[in-house]
């Protein structure tokens, strides 16, 4: 008997050594990847979720709304984050800017103007416009928004907000800085109010009878379908993918860049799993937005809304190269004064 205890006694030892030791190896092998986001983690959990387990890594999200950029600059010589996951390209280039970043290799299943050595695109979202019912329109183009029938009855967030800056660079893109300005200058004396509140705000006004025109991102028409309160306004409401005789309804993009050489190898990992076929599936579903990877295909919710609808293929770094013209036009003539 007492050589039987002294048997499993010394069993529990070796055994408890032997499980300290592959929790320490387990421990070792695991890396944390630490990512800064203006994204709330809920929208991403899934794909966190799963690489998690496939991997042993961890994921570490830091969300903010403001302040991240500018955290990034200051850290740059340090990296508190290995990631930079942003929900729109200003964000990006301002890190590039910086010199904030370390350089991506191409990566084969993003179309290249949708990419460059400093970041590359996860998900698509369209800027589109919402049309009130009576004016009956099946096609309306972003300048279309300065006719003078449409005097006082469009209404939009501030001109100076990033969704709406990346629109208005592309439009210098398209039309060069002088056609812009009287452009800006005619839609600012097209508004039914001064620029204010989100995407949904300006769906809302046309609701309530304040104006029949509104630019928007297409996913807040899901949002809205999915809040009782919000969903009535769409009643009033059609969604046009602009510009469909022209170049294509205005594209921007949530991204990545990569922010710390000590641990490049696994953010580059997470950021290729990220743009997997299987995972940019659950991204661009969870979020109603567009796979960037053309292998795969937008929900079947987005599929119809988009109706076969074409995207603007004008390289995005050009759009970011228009953004101090599309600022220091703005400011010169007040537009969301």
């Amino acid at each position: 008997m007492f050589m039987k205890s002294k048997y499993f006694l010394l069993m529990g030892a070796i055994f408890a050594v032997l499980f300290s030791m592959y929790v320490s190896v387990t421990k070792a092998s695991e890396t944390t990847i630490r990512v800064y986001s203006e994204r709330q983690p809920f929208l991403i959990k899934p794909l966190i979720d799963q690489y998690e387990n496939n991997t042993g890594n961890k994921i570490e999200w830091i969300f903010s709304k403001k302040g991240l950029v500018q955290k990034t600059i200051l850290e740059k010589d340090s990296p508190i984050a290995d990631i930079f996951l942003s929900a729109d390209i200003a964000r990006l280039i301002d890190i590039a800017e910086a010199d904030a970043n370390f350089e991506i290799p191409f990566q084969e299943s993003v179309p290249s103007n949708l990419q460059t050595k400093d970041w590359t695109s996860l998900t698509m979202r369209a800027r589109i416009i919402y049309a009130h019912n009576k004016l009956n329109l099946d096609q309306i183009s972003y300048e279309d928004l300065v006719l003078p029938q449409y005097k006082g009855r469009v209404c939009t967030r501030s001109g100076f907000h990033p969704y709406n800056i990346s629109l208005f660079s592309a439009l210098i893109a398209h039309h060069g800085e002088e056609w812009f300005e009287d452009y800006i200058v005619k839609l600012k004396a097209n508004l039914a109010r001064k620029p204010q509140g989100n995407d949904r705000d300006q769906v809302k006004a046309i609701y309530a009878g304040v104006c029949d025109l509104s630019i928007g991102n297409h996913y807040y028409y899901f949002k809205m379908m999915n809040d009782p309160n919000q969903k009535i306004w769409l009643d009033e409401v059609s969604l046009i993918f602009p510009n469909q005789d022209t170049y294509g309804s205005h594209v921007n993009i949530s991204g990545i860049a990569i922010l710390n050489n000590k641990n490049y190898d696994s953010a580059l990992d997470f950021l290729e799993f990220l743009l997997s076929d299987e995972a940019q599936k659950i991204y661009a579903d969870d979020n109603n937005e567009f796979p960037v990877n053309p292998k795969v295909s937008p929900s079947a919710k987005v599929t119809k809304l988009l109706n076969n609808a074409k995207f603007d293929s004008i390289d995005l770094q050009e759009i970011a190269s228009n953004r101090k013209a599309v600022l220091d036009i703005l400011r010169k003539i007040n537009f969301d004064g």
